[in-house]
């Protein structure tokens, strides 16, 4: 034992000093004592939040009820932007006036193929155009 209380030990010609470990053990059952009555006595409230990113659907007002007859209607025919949409409506286009020529074709294309959610005002505008639409789709 030297000056310190601490104890000497020699292993393989190595000096390991071995330190008095009843202070050392009193001292962190101290400390941890401390700590637990700490914390037993204030009240910890934890938010566990879901890692899915699920979020409610919004709310859904249905379809709108079937037109019986197109003559004498006037149809918009919706673009949305994307290639090849307008190549498919002049095609319906043609098909709707041979068959209802009494029925008026409005082409009505959308302002961009990223922006239909940005703009709440576009599907009522599309709904004063005409009495029906059908939307067209590319790719």
């Amino acid at each position: 034992m030297n000056a310190c209380g601490e104890s000497v030990l020699r292993v393989g010609g190595m000096r390991i000093m071995k330190r008095n470990t009843n202070s050392f053990l009193a001292t962190a059952l101290f400390i941890g004592g401390s700590c637990l009555a700490a914390t037993a006595s204030a009240q910890v409230t934890i938010e566990v939040m879901n890692p899915r990113g699920e979020i409610p659907p919004p709310k859904t007002i249905g379809i709108s009820p079937r037109v019986p007859n197109l003559d004498a209607k006037r149809i918009v025919l919706v673009d949305n932007g994307k290639f090849g949409a307008d190549n498919f409506l002049d095609v319906v286009a043609q098909n709707l006036k041979q068959k209802y020529p009494n029925a008026t074709i409005v082409m009505y294309p959308k302002p961009s193929a990223q922006t239909i959610t940005d703009l709440p005002k576009w599907y009522p505008t599309v709904k004063q155009q005409g009495d029906l639409f059908i939307f067209g789709v590319g790719d």
